[in-house]
């Protein structure tokens, strides 16, 4: 049996789709909270764009994308990846990114593969629709601690900034697109 399985913005969602918007929970009740009052919001300010995964019609995960620049010590590991041509290296402070603002799998979805699923779309997404229009070489997230792992395994480094709650993270992008 295959699954109706849908992903739509969350400026475009029906009032039936909304309604199950406000039934998601992933267990952290500001992320909770970020989808319920502020993702719309936010999109309608310009400030984010917030993704919604829809499985047979329930809520089981959501992103949301905004601009970011990101400082990378020329001593880290990711600095290595970065491109080294020499207007790349000299002219740069600070590298344009994109921030994965939020990103989460609802309760009843969580270790079944659909963290991936979602992660692949994002990085299809942002390949298709973001990179041809605007330029951005990093790929970064404010990873809550206990997500750190799940975030390496796609790829993702520390990037040396920590709180005692968040964790700093990057990808360069080209590394996961295949042209």
């Amino acid at each position: 049996m295959e699954l109706n399985v849908e992903i739509k913005s969350i400026s475009g969602l029906t009032d039936t789709e909304r309604q199950e918007v406000m039934k998601f929970s992933c267990g952290n009740t500001d992320i909770d909270l970020y989808l319920h009052e502020d993702a719309l919001e936010d999109y309608i300010c310009n400030l984010t764009r917030t993704f919604v995964l829809f499985i047979e019609g329930t809520v089981a995960g959501y992103f949301t994308l905004t601009s970011d620049r990101a400082l990378i010590t020329r001593k880290s590991a990711l600095s290595r990846k970065l491109p080294s041509h020499p207007h790349f290296t000299v002219h740069r402070d600070s590298i344009p990114a994109l921030q994965i603002h939020h990103f989460a799998i609802g309760e009843p979805h969580q270790n079944k593969g659909n963290g991936v699923i979602l992660m692949n779309y994002l990085i299809t997404f942002i390949k298709i629709k973001i990179l041809p229009n605007v330029g951005a070489t990093l790929l970064t997230v404010y990873s809550l601690k206990e997500a750190v792992g799940f975030y390496k395994k796609i790829g993702f480094e520390k990037t040396g900034c920590h709180s005692d709650v968040n964790v700093n993270m990057a990808l360069v992008i080209s590394e996961v697109l295949d042209d």
